[in-house]
């Protein structure tokens, strides 16, 4: 699972502006960070070559073209607006 956050570790606000994405594993209820992946924030092409290998992404906005594009990949695309930490946003998964 990928979930893009801003510096200070909370999701961020826009899918297509995102610089940083944190990488977990969720087994059952157990959630397992493995990495944190850097993009150039270059929007759509790049984004999605980061994170090819999710099944899923979240962030507190995704547009409708990303959104397609994620799914013609095999990955669901989450929004949300509840909460900025990534652990809690994985958790209601």
């Amino acid at each position: 699972m990928a979930v893009s956050v801003n510096s200070n570790e909370e999701i961020i606000s826009h899918l297509g502006k995102a610089k940083i994405f944190y990488i977990f594993s969720k087994d059952s209820e157990e959630i397992t960070f493995i990495e944190s992946r850097v993009t150039d924030g270059n929007h759509e092409n790049h984004i999605i070559e980061d994170i090819k290998d999710c099944d899923v992404v979240i962030s507190g906005k995704i547009g409708r073209g990303m959104v397609e594009s994620l799914r013609g990949l095999g990955i669901k695309a989450i929004i949300e607006t509840t909460t900025l930490n990534p652990v809690k946003a994985i958790a209601k998964i």
